[in-house]
């Protein structure tokens, strides 16, 4: 049977639609990604693992994270964890999950953090004991072998990266300053400790929980978690914690006490800020 002109093209363009679109060039990409997992040299699979950060959810190739994430090389299971997070694709959590029982502190500390990124509870919990530090475990998730990641942790590069790339929860306030290069000076010392990082990249997290580590930070011994107290409070506008950082202005470490004096001038400025020409009677 002939089909006319009109039904031959609409069947024609049924059939275009229901293929992927440029699937020859898909395929290829898929299988430079694929031969790059599995190379020998460990550099070149954690090339590939951070560049599926850049890929699609929705792709197929993004699996290639679960087998990356288990890999035989440190490197690459972070970066495999970090491209999870980055993803946002919850269907990736058990990869993490399973990364939370690594000997090695950096993975499992990046395992958290993508946990966390996921709104998955046992990320939130483990970040939250690093920030703590003697805080006995709360539930059976958390392993016991994981309760002094801090101590065991030179510095959590992952997490450096997540709170850089975050900007810690940043809330834009029209003539106020974004505070970002303080961010990175603080994130780049060499003495700024696991547990100011880990309380950085909780901060974004607006929970009864997060905001009690805050408070608490603005008292603690380490002068990196009043620092980091400091940042967070500007960063995130909270003028309720203007007062907190008052005894801070003179503090015996200098980088806690400037944050805190700019914070507090910030955080005192009027939640309404007259334009320059309303302000020059315009």
């Amino acid at each position: 049977m002939k089909l006319g002109p009109v039904l031959g093209f609409v069947l024609l363009l049924t059939s275009a639609l229901s293929q992927p679109e440029d699937s020859t060039p898909a395929r290829s990409a898929r299988a430079v990604l694929e031969r790059g997992a599995a190379n020998g040299d460990p550099d070149v699979r954690r090339e590939v693992a951070a560049a599926l950060g850049l890929s699609s959810r929705y792709d197929p190739s993004i699996n290639l994270l679960e087998k990356l994430a288990i890999d035989k090389d440190t490197l690459v299971k972070v970066a495999a964890l970090v491209s999870i997070g980055e993803l946002g694709d919850g269907r990736l959590a058990k990869a993490a999950r399973g990364a939370l029982d690594d000997e090695v502190p950096e993975v499992a500390y990046a395992a958290a953090r993508t946990l966390f990124k996921l709104n998955q509870p046992e990320g939130k919990q483990l970040l939250l004991e690093v920030v703590e530090r003697e805080a006995p475990a709360k539930s059976g998730f958390v392993r016991a072998k994981l309760r002094d990641v801090v101590r065991r942790m030179k510095r959590p590069k992952s997490a450096t990266i997540f709170v850089v790339k975050q900007g810690i929860g940043f809330v834009p306030v029209p003539g106020l300053g974004e505070g970002f290069s303080a961010l990175m000076l603080l994130v780049g010392d060499p003495n700024f400790s696991a547990r100011a990082t880990t309380l950085l990249v909780l901060s974004s997290d607006n929970s009864a929980e997060v905001r009690r580590v805050v408070e608490q930070a603005f008292n603690d011994p380490d002068w990196s978690m009043r620092a980091a107290a400091a940042q967070i409070a500007a960063s995130r506008n909270e003028r309720a914690w203007r007062f907190r950082l008052v005894p801070l202005f003179e503090d015996s470490n200098p980088r806690v006490r400037y944050r805190a004096a700019a914070a507090f001038l910030r955080l005192s400025v009027p939640s309404v800020i007259p334009t320059r020409s309303t302000a020059l009677g315009r």
